[in-house]
């Protein structure tokens, strides 16, 4: 049976920098690690929203990536 083990986790901001001369968007990501596992979406988006806002470009999205190592019992 495998069981799934808890690694890390990080909160990504993409953050729109406006247009370039092609009229495509500029986004740029700013990534912060070690977020808990018991971190809930509300809590997450919380903070993403707490910290977009003191940013100098516009706050386009939030991402959260939560890794997990599968442990295989023999």
């Amino acid at each position: 049976m495998a069981n799934l083990t808890y690694m890390t986790g990080s909160l990504k901001l993409k953050l729109s920098k406006g247009l370039d001369i092609n009229d495509n968007e500029i986004i740029v990501t700013k990534s912060f690690s070690n977020v808990k596992e018991s971190a809930s979406a509300d809590d997450m988006e919380a903070v993403a929203t707490a910290i977009g806002g003191l940013q100098t470009h516009d706050h386009y999205e939030t991402q959260v990536a939560k890794n997990y190592l599968i442990d295989t019992m023999e």
